[in-house]
């Protein structure tokens, strides 16, 4: 852990502890206030892809069965839009860097998991029909 820190703040330019401490408390927010509305799907760059695999395995195991890892009798890993719910787990397990990311479905765009077009209204859970003790 000490390596890993030293080399990160060397890579940021960081000579103390202190150039970065608290920097991401202005984007930190309770719960209650993320945008439910908001829809994020996985991409798979191919190019980068090492066929690891990792992306599957943790997506079918502990996810959604939102990867494929077979296209056309041959190892291909891709997402399908209609099962991926953006939780990043497969952005996380991929060893090889930027290969995994998400992509924001953009209001008036359909989430093909919901059947749903994406809303450009902000909805959080304080004002969620759900909530037992709306804000």
């Amino acid at each position: 852990m000490k390596d890993g820190l030293s080399n990160y703040m060397d890579e940021m330019g960081f000579t103390s502890i202190e150039d970065f401490r608290g920097k991401a408390i202005p984007t930190v927010s309770d719960w209650r206030y993320l945008n439910l509305n908001h829809v994020s799907k996985a991409v798979i760059n191919q190019d980068s892809c090492i066929q690891c695999g990792r992306c599957h395995i943790a997506c079918e195991d502990t996810s959604h069965q939102a990867i494929i890892n077979i296209k056309d009798g041959k190892r291909h890993f891709e997402v399908r839009e209609d099962e991926c719910v953006g939780c990043n787990l497969c952005v996380v397990v991929c060893p090889v860097p930027e290969c995994i990311t998400l992509r924001d479905l953009q209001p008036g765009e359909l989430d093909q998991r919901t059947g749903k077009t994406v809303s450009a209204e902000h909805a959080d859970w304080t004002g969620h029909p759900n909530n037992p003790m709306p804000a």
